[in-house]
Formats: structure tokens, sequence, C-alpha cells
């Protein structure tokens, strides 16, 4: 303002009769610049240190989250937190971070505050409702998701959460609308495919969880989890050949070994569901390896071999898994049906004998002495041995295969 006043004198247009008083309206201005203006000043550059000291700090607490050094991540934001109490962003990192360390009221109290100055902030409201689901607070989490979701609506992770917490109350039809309309709106999502395809199998609609998987699996390259999921699909729809397709895929790729043994598992029992016996007896030959002294991976190689036709190995595989567990009868039914395979049905007869008093082998127990009576011969035996497996249990498939067996069995006179 002075030199303002100084410039109008030179240029004439205050008259000169008023210098003293201008002078001295210029010593007064002076005066109260130094007075007011620096310390103004100082307040205003202090306020913009403390926003921009606040920044730095939630950059570097954001780097020491990606680090996972957590805890110093906590001070750094505190520290935030205490020259820019406002500070939403800062409100919210400290919210997520309470929250992964177990400290939920605290975290949704944070999270509040992250709020106060801007409602629209949605990914505080997601993390609200992450904090309210891990309470089981479904329909609060629900509420906090779907503003989450209106405020973002092609988030990926919202929709999914939308989603999951509607399974989690069991609106599984809700949330398959939902997903299938946002699938049409984002149509080279992976994950929605994924989340719908899993949806469809709590559904029991298979055959539609098995469209989606695969056209997921069309969109990656070598998935493992998509590829296990269908798998598991194929499993649940009845379809072994497929899924002892996709394990055995899968246990080629596998460097994990406990997954890669599972994967043999699965291989093996989709083979032995699909009559694929040699598949079968190869995986079960590889995990005997390392499970030389399980008797039931024995057994279950065993009935591999004897599907394929190796008598003798199945035999040998039957008293490998005996001599581990003395008197396991699933062992001592498989040197049974080993021994009707090869034709020696008296031997046979004598093992099917020693399981007539286990519960899941009975029924079995009277089939089989049927079948070697009726190779030897003894019809009246044989009728009495059918008879008792009948009744043992009459919705067997072994007894439907009896309803319609008609070779010398008289329906009418046995199930009188």
């Amino acid at each position: 303002m002075a030199e303002k006043i100084t410039k109008l004198i030179k240029e004439g247009k205050i008259k000169m009769l008023h210098k003293s008083v201008i002078a001295a309206a210029i010593i007064i201005c002076a005066v109260c610049a130094g007075c007011e203006s620096p310390k103004q000043h100082k307040k205003a550059a202090q306020e913009k240190w403390n926003k921009t000291s606040a920044q730095i700090k939630l950059i570097l607490a954001q780097q020491q989250v990606d680090e996972g050094n957590y805890d110093q991540a906590a001070k750094t934001v505190q520290q935030c937190l205490s020259v820019d109490p406002n500070n939403s962003a800062a409100h919210l990192l400290y919210g997520k971070l309470l929250l992964a360390d177990s400290q939920r009221n605290q975290a949704i109290a944070q999270l509040n505050l992250a709020l106060k100055p801007n409602e629209n902030l949605h990914e505080a409201w997601y993390w609200l409702g992450v904090a309210a689901q891990e309470n089981r607070e479904y329909k609060k989490a629900y509420g906090h998701y779907r503003t989450a979701l209106a405020l973002e609506p092609a988030n990926v992770d919202y929709i999914l959460a939308v989603a999951d917490v509607q399974v989690a109350q069991d609106n599984c039809s809700e949330a398959a609308i939902l997903l299938d309309e946002k699938m049409a709106a984002l149509p080279r999502d992976v994950s929605l495919k994924v989340a719908a395809a899993d949806v469809m199998c709590r559904l029991e609609k298979n055959e539609q969880a098995i469209e989606l998987y695969k056209h997921a699996m069309l969109m990656t390259s070598d998935n493992s989890e998509i590829a296990e999921a269908l798998g598991y699909c194929y499993v649940f729809s009845g379809k072994w050949k497929e899924a002892a397709e996709i394990f055995n895929k899968l246990t080629a790729q596998c460097t994990d070994e406990q997954e890669k043994k599972l994967y043999l598992q699965m291989t093996a029992l989709c083979s032995m569901n699909s009559a694929q016996y040699a598949r079968a007896a190869n995986c079960y030959s590889k995990l005997s390896i390392e499970q030389r002294n399980d008797a039931e991976i024995w057994v279950k190689m065993g009935q591999a071999a004897l599907g394929a036709g190796a008598t003798s190995k199945a035999f040998m595989y039957g008293q490998k898994a005996l001599a581990l567990s003395p008197g396991y009868a699933d062992a001592i039914a498989l040197v049974g049906c080993a021994k009707y395979a090869a034709g020696d049905y008296n031997a046979a007869v004598k093992r099917f004998r020693e399981i007539t008093t286990d519960s899941r082998n009975e029924s079995l127990s009277w089939f089989m002495r049927a079948r070697c009576y009726e190779q030897l011969g003894q019809m009246n035996k044989a009728r009495h041995a059918y008879k008792k497996a009948w009744e043992i249990n009459p919705h067997s498939e072994l007894n439907a295969y009896l309803i319609n067996y008609g070779s010398y069995l008289e329906q009418n006179t046995i199930y009188r």
C-alpha cells in the first residue's frame, strides 16, 4: 500500500499540500503491515507445511504397508493425523490397519472419521462392510457394500463383496442376478465369471457352472484355481472322465508336493469311476511310494488293477494291505474278488465269509458268495445267498443287477 501511495504522488494525482498527512499514513501502514502480515503469513505457512508433511507421511505409511511393515505404518499414519487430524485418506488407511490387527471397533471409528468430511469416500464404505461381515453382521455389511457399489458401479471388488454377502445370507438367486448383470457390463472380467460359476454350483445348476468355468479358462492361461473348480464341478455332475482329465493335467503342472498328492488322489478316484483303470492304477502306484504303509492306498491300487484285468496284481496288493492292517475288511473283499476273477471260487467263498459281519461289506459278502456258488453249480446255496444280499440292502446297485438277473433265479420264489 505504501508503494501505491508513493506512485500516486509521483504521478501528481495526490496534492503535495497533504504530503505530511500522507507521510504519516505511510508510516502507519508500514507499522500495521509489520504487526499483522508476518503473523498471518506464518500461520498460513504452518498450515501449508502441516498438510504437506501429512501427505509425505501418508505416502511413507502406504509404502510401509506395501512392504509389509504394518506396525511402523500405523505409527507413521498416527504422526500424519497428529498434524492433519481431518485427513480422510489417513483415517481410511489407519482404519484398514486396525482392522487387519483385529481391532474392529477402533477400525470402525477411524473409517467413520474418514467419511465425515467426505461421505462419498467409497473405499471407506467398503471397509466398513468388511468389518461388519467379519462380525457376521451380514445385513449391515450388505448395506455398506451396496453404498460403495452405488458410488463405484464398475468396481469388481465391490460387486464380488455384495454377491459374497448375499450368498452368506442364502440369497444365491439374487447374487446370480447381480453377477449376470455385471458380467454383461464387464464381459472381459474373469473374476465375475468365476464368482457366477461358484454361485451356479451352489444352486446345483452344474451345466451352467461348467460353461462359465470353461469360458473363464479360455480367458486365462493355466489358471489352476479355475481348473480345480471346474474339475470338482465335473465331479458333482457325475462327469468322471472329464474330471479325470482336469485333475490329471493339474497333477502334471503342480510343483507343490501336498497339492500334487491331492490331485493324484482325485485323478485316481475319477479314473476309477470312469473305468480308466490303468490310469487309476498308475496314480495309486505313485501315491504308494510315499504312502507305502497306508493299507487303504494298497486296496485302492488293487481295485484299479482288478478293473484293468490285472488279477494277480490285485491279489498281491490285497495281501500287502492285509499285512499292514490284518482283518481290514476292504482288503479281504479285494482278495476275495481277485480269487473270484481268477476262477478260484472256493477260496473266494472263504474270504467273503470273513466279512459277513462287517456292516459296510455284508451285502457284498452274500452277493459274491452267491456268484461263487453259482459258478460251482451249488444253486440252492446261491439262491439263499442272493436272498440274504437282497434283505440286507434291497436298494443297492448289486441288487439292482440281481432284479434283472434271470439265468437261474426264480425271483418270485426267493422274494416272497
